[in-house]
């Protein structure tokens, strides 16, 4: 067995591939993505979408290249549909002061996952945590979480 293994690994670098590869994001999401990289596409969707949205403070670009139609939303505080979205998360993201910290991005059981801190000094600071649907690499429904830091924490494991 460990001979075989030699071989295939050796094999592998004679002929300048590896075993295992990393997707690149792709330029839209495809709504049929099936197969057995799915989950890869998927983990690198998501955190090409946080890239795009997040770092970037760009939700018009990730939601065309990641949200392509019905956008079904669970926040109390939004409304379903794409331009609904982004209208509201471009002037969000726009806010002075905004800081967005601590951001994680993962995918898992057909979901993508992302949580951070956001807050403006003096205002807000809260943690937050996203649930993403995938329809293939596209996401298609929304849910959130979030809670106020306050720094009174019992906790010192507390958020991050």
């Amino acid at each position: 067995m460990r001979l075989l293994q030699g071989l295939i690994f050796t094999a592998a670098l004679i002929s300048g591939s590896t075993a295992i590869t990393t997707p690149k994001p792709s330029k839209a999401c495809s709504l049929k993505a099936r197969g057995p990289l799915l989950h890869e596409l998927q983990d690198t969707a998501i955190k090409d979408f946080a890239q795009i949205f997040f770092v970037d403070r760009n939700p018009k670009k990730a939601f065309d290249k990641y949200v392509p139609g019905r956008y079904i939303e669970h926040n109390p505080n939004g409304l379903s549909g794409r331009e609904n979205a982004i209208s509201f998360l471009t002037g969000f993201l726009a806010t002075p002061g905004l800081t967005i910290t601590n951001l994680t991005a993962y995918a898992g059981g057909g979901f993508g996952h992302m949580r951070f801190r956001e807050g403006v000094k003096g205002e807000f600071d809260r943690v937050v945590s996203d649930r993403l649907k995938f329809e293939g690499t596209c996401f298609v429904e929304h849910w959130d979480v979030s809670q106020d830091v306050t720094g009174q924490e019992t906790n010192p494991l507390a958020w991050f």
